[in-house]
């Protein structure tokens, strides 16, 4: 039941689009959104079977127990004011209107925020990273895109005021890029960005093309977490050092140097 729940939030996570592995959010008439949610569906028959075990869900997961609760208040309220709308007062009916378009939008939010709380967290989801693009297939109009999907990145990252640092920009001869990488940091930046890495197309008319014919031209996204630093304390005592010396004929100063030196950490056998 679990696998099949972060299938189907996979799915959402990574819509189909002219754009091949970027998230976009979920709209309010989004079809899969309401089939996942359904009464009945699969995600509130496991919702259901963790309503008897709420205490449970508190030490584990207390975010997604409130998300849930304050989910089932407002379509507890949508129901409510769609009575509203058979009201014999006009101006209570638009104001029955403009509550309900309001409500509607609050509930696709808590249940977008439901389906980001059931995917597992990593470890590095705190960590910064190191964000790669590469042009693929599609000449200049992919370096052209690849040039676009890296300010875009630089705009999110100055939108989420991360720090930014372009390490490496190989351009093209007409304005695009070949390659690029930069280091990101911020609160929680691998855990938004994660979800980046792939391939990414686009379809359209490329401005090198004079005949409007549409192309397809594809731009690779890498995502690697930096490692956090850590404090590294290694006890002498666990350390052998071996040293090696030369021999034979060769004078004082081949007998007397440490040509070679082996240090063994002993609790690991690491060398």
């Amino acid at each position: 039941m679990r696998s099949s729940l972060l299938w189907c939030a996979a799915r959402l996570l990574w819509p189909r689009g002219a754009v091949g592995a970027a998230r976009r959010p979920l709209s309010g008439g989004s079809r899969p959104l309401e089939e996942l949610f359904a009464q009945g569906g699969p995600l509130r028959t496991f919702l259901g079977r963790q309503a008897g075990s709420e205490a449970h869900l508190k030490v584990r997961r207390p975010e997604l127990v409130a998300v849930v609760k304050l989910l089932n208040e407002k379509e507890q309220e949508l129901q409510e004011t769609e009575h509203l709308l058979h009201d014999e007062n006009e101006d209570l009916r638009k104001l029955a209107e403009n509550e309900i378009t309001l409500c509607q939008k609050e509930i696709t939010q808590l249940k977008h925020q439901i389906i980001l709380l059931l995917v597992p967290s990593e470890e590095t989801d705190e960590n910064d990273l190191i964000l790669e693009v590469t042009a693929g297939v599609g000449g200049q109009e992919a370096m052209l895109f690849t040039s676009e999907m890296f300010d875009m990145y630089q705009r999110y990252a100055a939108f989420k005021r991360w720090h930014f640092e372009t390490l490496e920009y190989f351009p093209s001869e007409i304005g695009g890029l070949r390659h690029a990488t930069a280091s990101i940091g911020g609160s929680e930046a691998y855990r938004h960005m994660k979800f980046e890495g792939g391939v990414h197309r686009v379809q359209r008319v490329p401005k090198t093309e004079k005949q409007g014919r549409i192309h397809t031209s594809t731009m690779t996204v890498a995502i690697l977490p930096q490692p956090t630093e850590i404090n590294l304390v290694i006890n002498p005592k666990d350390l052998r050092i071996d040293t090696k010396r030369a021999s034979g004929a060769g004078g004082q100063h081949v007998n007397t140097t440490d040509s070679a030196v082996r240090i063994v950490h002993l609790p690991t056998d690491w060398k």
